[in-house]
């Protein structure tokens, strides 16, 4: 029942956010609680029946991202199919959300900062550090890959029709560094096998001559077995339209939820989605082999 509240004051949590938030303890925990309390009464008939228990449980942070993506979604007029009218499913589990008109299923994602040597760190306060770059898009390209592999199962068994197009949504809410973004964004560099943005300079009238962008199609892990960095350059991504990627979490977002996504098309993709499909936010592109880029204009 989406008129229920959905932090419950009795529930014995195991997850810590969710404990601090009912706790309320700062005025930040308290508009994180008022705005997750927003979302959920506006739109939790989109997000699975469990998500209560399951934020409770241990898993806020996934409950909070569908609602925050259904939310946003929602308030720029997309419209949401709710969880009891999505089509009958053939095989285990289905998407997150559902959309139409166009058709779109959206498979959500907000993984934490990895572990073993190429796990993202966060730096000690006060401290001078390297921005681990290659760490951060590595964290993203790998969990990617993975639910590219899942929306293809989805594909396979039938849960999503070959003529529906599909978003897989990766926040980087719970990364550490995902406020560094240089001037192409990471969630790009990990899908379109863009290095850094390199500038042919005349030395001696420092005029910029002009820019290119280094190809690169992996990132080393520390062990050394590449990951491959150019997803949507590959003909086995073709089921997936696009990636939209977020950088907010609970407490830091924009005051209009949704402003800070960017939105990376897949160039091969077998059911692309409008480029107006989202009315806000980045989009990139790739056409004719060159990156672009486009700002939209918030009405």
């Amino acid at each position: 029942n989406s008129m229920a509240a959905f932090f419950d004051e009795t529930a014995v949590t195991k997850d810590r956010l969710y404990a601090d938030i009912v706790k309320g303890p700062n005025r930040h925990l308290r508009k994180a609680r008022r705005l997750t309390e927003r979302m959920w009464t506006s739109c939790g008939q989109f997000v699975d029946a469990d998500a209560q228990v399951r934020a409770w449980a241990d898993e806020f942070y996934p409950v909070w991202w569908e609602l925050y993506l259904a939310y946003s979604l929602s308030k720029a007029g997309i419209s949401l199919v709710p969880t009891k009218e999505h089509p009958q499913n053939q095989g285990k589990g289905r998407p997150d959300l559902f959309a139409i008109g166009p058709r779109v299923w959206i498979e959500a994602v907000m993984p934490q900062a990895g572990a073993g040597p190429d796990a993202l760190i966060e730096p000690m306060s006060q401290t001078v550090f390297d921005i681990p770059a290659d760490s951060f898009v590595l964290r993203l390209a790998n969990v990617l890959g993975e639910k590219f592999s899942k929306v293809l199962q989805y594909i396979e068994q039938g849960t999503i029709p070959i003529s529906d197009a599909t978003v897989v949504a990766i926040s980087g809410g719970r990364l550490p560094f995902r406020f560094q973004e240089y001037p192409i964004p990471n969630i790009v560099r990990a899908l379109c096998g863009v290095g850094f943005l390199g500038m042919e300079v005349d030395v001696q009238s420092l005029r910029r001559l002009e820019t290119h962008i280094e190809f690169r199609d992996h990132v080393d892990k520390i062990s050394k077995s590449p990951v491959s960095t150019d997803l949507f350059l590959r003909k086995e991504s073709a089921h997936i339209s696009a990636v939209l990627y977020s950088s907010a979490d609970c407490v830091n977002h924009p005051r209009k939820p949704g402003l800070e996504f960017v939105l990376v098309h897949n160039p091969n993709a077998r059911v692309p989605l409008p480029s107006g499909w989202i009315p806000m936010g980045e989009q990139y592109w790739i056409l004719d082999g060159v990156l672009r880029r486009e700002i939209a204009r918030p009405k």
